[in-house]
Formats: C-alpha cells, sequence, structure tokens
C-alpha cells in the first residue's frame, strides 16, 4: 500500500490540514516502553481515507498541527484498543483524540469478546489476513525498512473499513450512543495522574499492614513513584514491589539488612541510604499520623455472597440485553462498587455499574439487591 513518511514540519502541516477536511481519521501509534516509566512516541500513523501518512516524531520539531487535529471536534478518531495510544498522546502531546471511537469497544458490542485484536476482526469483517511480524520490532531505529512502514500503514488502512462496518452493526443494533459513553470514559479514565499520596495502595498485600508499617509503604510508594517520574524509569527497576512491600513489612536498619530480606545488590547500592532513611522517619511516628489501614475487600463478613449475586444479575441482564457479559460488568467493576456501597473506598466519581449506560441498564436493579447487603 502507498504511505507518505513525514519527517518536516511543513510535510506535517499540510498533511494536517487535508485530514481536517475529513468526518473521520484512522489513528495509531508504535511506541517503546521496556526500561522507561513514560512511552518513547516513535511513529503516529494517520489515513484520512485518501492519504495514508506516517509520521516521525522524532523528527518533526512542532507538532502544533498534529495537537489541532486531535482535537478538532468535527473530525472523528478512529482508534483500535486505542487506551495505550491516549495515553502516549496525553503525555507527550498534553492533549487526547477527541472525539474517539474505538474499534475494539465497538466489537464488544456486538459479541466479540472484550480483548478482540484487530488482525482477527479484519480477518473476519474484510478477509483480510494482515501481517503481524513486525509487532516486535525496536521503533526508535532510524531508518525505518519498508517492510516496518508496510506493518504500520496497515494498521490504519484497514481500520476505517472496519470501523464503518462495525458501526453499521452497533447502529443496528441501538448501542451506538452506549459506545460513544464507553469510548468517553476512556479518555477520561487515561487522562487520570496517580497522585505519590496514593500510590501505596495499589501495592499487592498493603492490606496486611499495620499503621506504622502502612506509613513507611505510604512514604516508600511515593519516592519510588517519584523516583520513576523523574528518572523516566520502569517503576521496578527504581526497587521492585515486593522489595518496597518486605520493607515496610520488617522496616529494616540496616544495608545487611535489606540485603537479608532480599533486596538485590543493585538496588542497596543505588537507594539503600534513602530507603533506611524514610524507614527512620517512620520510626518516629506516632499511630494517629498513620494513615488508615487498608481493608482487604474480600474479608468482609457478606462479600462472596453480594459478589456473587451482583454478578448473577449483571450476567442475566447482558444475556437479555445480547451485551458482552465481561463489557457490561468486569470483576474490577464489582469489586468497585462493593467497596464503595461498604464504604470501604472513598470516591468522588459514581462507580463504573451505576454511571452512564451502565446505569440506565443496572442502576435500579442493583440497589435493589444491594439493599440486601448492607
Amino acid at each position: 500500500m502507498n504511505y507518505h513518511l513525514i519527517t518536516t514540519d511543513a510535510q506535517l502541516k499540510e498533511v494536517c490540514q487535508a485530514a481536517s477536511k475529513a468526518s473521520k481519521i484512522a489513528l495509531d501509534t508504535e511506541f517503546v516502553r521496556v526500561k522507561t516509566y513514560y512511552p518513547q512516541l516513535s511513529l503516529i500513523q494517520l489515513y484520512d481515507g485518501e492519504q495514508l501518512s506516517l509520521i516521525d516524531p522524532i523528527a518533526i520539531t512542532n507538532m502544533e498541527p498534529f495537537k489541532n487535529l486531535l482535537t478538532d471536534g468535527k473530525v472523528t478518531k478512529i482508534l483500535h484498543a486505542g487506551s495505550e495510544d491516549i495515553e502516549v498522546f496525553f503525555h507527550h502531546l498534553a492533549c487526547v483524540p477527541q472525539p474517539m471511537l474505538d474499534t475494539q469497544i465497538m466489537a464488544a458490542f456486538v459479541g466479540h469478546p472484550i480483548s478482540s485484536g484487530f488482525a482477527s476482526l479484519v480477518n473476519k469483517y474484510l478477509t483480510i489476513a494482515l501481517d503481524k511480524s513486525e509487532s516486535r520490532t525496536d521503533w526508535l531505529v532510524r531508518p525505518l525498512s519498508d517492510k516496518q512502514c508496510q506493518y504500520a500503514a496497515a494498521d490504519v488502512f484497514f481500520l476505517l473499513p472496519l470501523a464503518e462496518k462495525l458501526q453499521q452493526l452497533v447502529d443496528k443494533l441501538g448501542y451506538l450512543p452506549a459506545v460513544t459513553d464507553e469510548c468517553q470514559r476512556i479518555l477520561l479514565r487515561r487522562q487520570e495522574i496517580l497522585t505519590p499520596a496514593e500510590a501505596y495502595k495499589s501495592i499487592k498485600n498493603s492490606w496486611q499492614l499495620r499503621a506504622q508499617q502502612l506509613a513507611c509503604l505510604k512514604q516508600l510508594a511515593a519516592w519510588r513513584l517519584n523516583q520513576a517520574r523523574r528518572r523516566d524509569l520502569a517503576i521496578n527497576f527504581v526497587v521492585r514491589e515486593e522489595h518496597l512491600w518486605k520493607i515496610a513489612r520488617y522496616l529494616p536498619n540496616s544495608l545487611t539488612e535489606l540485603q537479608t530480606i532480599g533486596l538485590t545488590g543493585q538496588e542497596i547500592r543505588c537507594h539503600g541510604q534513602d530507603l533506611l532513611q524514610i524507614v527512620t522517619q517512620c520510626h518516629a511516628l506516632e499511630e494517629k499520623a498513620c494513615p488508615q489501614p487498608l481493608y482487604h475487600l474480600i474479608d468482609h463478613p457478606k462479600y462472596r455472597e453480594a459478589f456473587m449475586a451482583v454478578k448473577t444479575l449483571t450476567k442475566q441482564i447482558s444475556e437479555q440485553q445480547k451485551l458482552n457479559t465481561e463489557l457490561l460488568a468486569s470483576r474490577r467493576q464489582i469489586n468497585q462498587l462493593l467497596a464503595i456501597h461498604w464504604g470501604l473506598k472513598k470516591s468522588h466519581n459514581t462507580p463504573d455499574l451505576l454511571a452512564g449506560w451502565r446505569g440506565q441498564l443496572l442502576t435500579n436493579p442493583l440497589k435493589q439487591l444491594l439493599a440486601l447487603y448492607c
């Protein structure tokens, strides 16, 4: 297929001006994220139905025309499994594709698995077999080969016709407003930024720790996240999660004790003194200055019964509506609902299962059901 490699500011401006006249454009990105905290944007694929452009963000100095296109409300952006692409755009360009439709989401609404791959959908709806041999290539290396470029181009060339077929099916079923709502929720969720003060809550088994230990984990997790962001280093390349938990659990007092509980030599050499300083600070904390214990949801006496009741109810409703059960209510969303219902989790937002298109289907039956599990 024909593509244009865009490597100058002037070329980018021209391409974006042409694409802004289209009602829909297909977008994809290639990025590398092995040891870095932030994804390293390597290529942007853009197809407006007439011209297919491979935009090299490494060579281009002014991305403003593309940012304007990305936020142009008159142009719908089509992506597939776009969560990571949204994160890439948000980090590198400080904006997200708006409005946006995701073909993976559309496919889920017409009965496909929640994580359907692009190649399988293209094969089913367009009867075309895609070559995915370049999926693990190093996109930062220049120059890009023609094989790499053809692979990247295919990811957007077939995206518009696939989206058209899926959108017709979704619209026929009456789910287009729900698809739009779900895509908007993904956009909002991918713009959420974890604060260092909250990082400890996502550490596995943090609920097992007592007050002073939890205070230590809170400071350790915040320190690690700040280190990762400042150095653009994957968080487990700073200190591994299980090692962070062990420090909080055992509160070691020396480099030898850090080694005893399992930290690597590199972790101790690079960060041992900083880690011990945090432990020392936490030794002096009074209990009233420590965070509240984290409640383990599954330890709630009514958890198992309530979880199965909600799962059964949502499965019944998904079957009635001919919806993918996991799309309607995932385990994470059921747990979120129960945690908020029992006051174990504070949230300024309505639980997913009671909001948007899900809320229209589930709010009344779920409220009646939850009244049984107070």
